[in-house]
């Protein structure tokens, strides 16, 4: 619906060409904004447009984010920032509706209680569906009527709130909804194994459906439907994970395999890899990335003084943008929230780092022990800080690894041509 109309909220248009400039843009630059949008979620397929979580890529703080900072830059127009705010606003209400009980410092997609300002974003967008109208691109006549998924939004709205006073027996008691496992998934899989005891009866009559439950009841009733189109039910009650110890066996033929490399390395253990998720943007690269890099930094070693070198910056300015734009605490005293923006000499130190690893690395590459002879030249760098215990050590590996892993990432994705998908096993096989 996003994709094929105009939508009109207040006399103000969203429209989808805001998310195609973006994308133009963010897609040709080496660090990008949003690097999980692809070809496939701007122009998806029949199939494609049925997967929530491509529509949750695309309608997520990130795209909004990203878009913010490309409008400051003059890189979109300024009648834009209506698109923004629609993406920003339907982030958040997919997060009201999947939210789980793990730690997040996102506030929407903590567990549901109805309470602000959870409850205050339902109201709003409540009144936003209600005056939503949706105008065909083509010929400009308004076909609100023949949109579904307005009253969709709707109903699941008032549902949510309904099913939230109905289980809330105790109002004095606290109480909050994992609204991420509140779906029919698990019902589908069970009515799924229903079906497939007369024949994969789409309809079961009445007498069937009694004789299936019967029958399966005992025996096979957690089962799910082999190729549903829907998620598996992974209730701890249901599934329980044992991790089996390894066999000597099994020890020795991955240490025979390790043995056999084409290149000779040494590997740099840093305990940490989920800056393989991490998400890089292009105008204010170094300083969002040497957020994380401080943050990981905290995780083995943090004190008074550690805390206060990372929050060192107060102000805003343009270098600043996609981590203030990014931040969620909205409470928060500081323009940032809870993401740490470090001092001067941090990014000063770690912009040195990169350039040694732009001159260097793609004479290096193709040389054994990559990452000692990086760090090596980088080993030259100076730096101080004001903790003896800050670990300067794990900070160069985390960059050695963080760097390499991005530039292969980098290059696999120039091999792959989105506009044309077709001729990917093509463009493989050239690039050999």
């Amino acid at each position: 619906m996003f994709f094929k109309h105009l939508l009109k909220i207040n006399e103000d248009l969203v429209d989808k060409k805001h998310l195609d400039i973006f994308y133009n843009y963010d897609s040709k630059c080496n660090l990008r904004m949003a690097p999980k949008l692809t070809y496939l979620h701007i122009h998806p397929g029949p199939f494609d447009k049925m997967k929530v979580r491509l529509a949750a890529q695309v309608f997520s703080a990130t795209v909004a984010a990203g878009m913010s900072t490309a409008l400051n830059g003059n890189l979109l127009p300024i009648d834009c920032q209506k698109t923004i705010h629609f993406i920003n606003d339907m982030d958040k209400l997919f997060d009201i509706f999947n939210s789980r009980e793990t730690p997040n410092g996102k506030i929407f997609n903590r567990p549901f209680n109805n309470e602000s300002p959870q409850l205050d974003h339902l109201i709003k967008m409540t009144e936003m569906f209600k005056n939503l109208k949706v105008i065909n691109k083509t010929n400009d006549t308004d076909v609100t009527n023949r949109i579904n998924f307005i009253n969709g939004w709707l109903v699941s709205i008032s549902a949510l709130q309904m099913l939230w006073k109905s289980l809330n027996s105790d109002p004095n008691q606290p109480y909050a909804i994992s609204t991420g496992r509140v779906n029919q998934d698990g019902i589908e899989n069970l009515i799924g194994v229903f079906r497939q005891q007369h024949g994969n009866s789409t309809n079961p009559t009445p007498v069937q459906f009694i004789q299936s439950f019967k029958k399966i009841f005992c025996l096979q009733y957690f089962k799910h439907s082999p190729g549903a189109n829907c998620l598996e039910d992974f209730d701890q009650i249901l599934t329980h994970v044992s991790e089996q110890p390894s066999s000597n066996k099994i020890n020795q033929l991955f240490a025979a395999e390790e043995q056999n490399h084409l290149f000779n390395f040494k590997s740099i253990k840093i305990g940490t890899v989920d800056y393989r998720k991490l998400n890089i943007p292009e105008r204010n690269a170094y300083t969002y990335v040497c957020g994380y890099f401080m943050k990981k930094c905290l995780e083995k070693h943090v004190c008074q003084v550690c805390i206060e070198y990372a929050n060192h910056q107060k102000t805003l300015d343009q270098s600043f943008l996609l981590a203030f734009f990014k931040s969620y605490s909205a409470n928060d005293s500081t323009n940032f929230g809870k993401l740490f923006m470090p001092h001067d000499e941090f990014y000063n130190y770690v912009i040195k780092l990169e350039d040694i690893f732009v001159d260097n690395f793609s004479s290096i590459a193709i040389n054994d022990n990559i990452g000692s002879t990086m760090k090596d030249l980088l080993c030259n760098v100076r730096f101080s800080h004001p903790c003896e215990l800050f670990n300067k050590q794990f900070l160069m590996d985390l960059f050695i690894r963080f760097r390499i892993f991005t530039a292969i990432r980098f290059l696999n994705r120039s091999m792959m041509s989105e506009t044309k998908r077709k001729n990917r096993k093509l463009s493989i096989l050239k690039h050999l």
